[in-house]
């Protein structure tokens, strides 16, 4: 794969202690879509692919649970919106 000159950041790419293998089996099809991707990205490798993956996994699953924390901090009150902006204007 040819790389680029935008390069996307692999978060945990350095194994510095003990390391596991995960691994996928994935139809020929995606793996095409992957390699187009990577090449997009700036990764090399599927190496770096599935680490690039399970971090954006990772990311979006902390911003769940900091989702739920702070429906449960509100008990199903709106909570309130930052500071600098309005609400939305429903139209009416």
């Amino acid at each position: 794969m040819r790389a680029t000159t935008k390069q996307v950041p692999v978060e945990g790419s350095g194994a510095s202690g003990p390391s596991e293998v995960w691994q996928a089996r994935i139809g020929r099809d995606l793996a095409e879509q992957l390699r187009a991707d990577a090449e997009v990205l700036g990764l090399d490798g599927r190496t770096d692919i599935v680490k690039a993956a399970l971090g954006l996994l990772h990311r979006q699953a902390a911003e769940e649970r900091m989702a739920q924390s702070v429906d449960e901090f509100y008990g199903g009150s709106t909570p309130p919106l930052p500071l600098g902006v309005d609400p939305a204007d429903d139209g009416t």
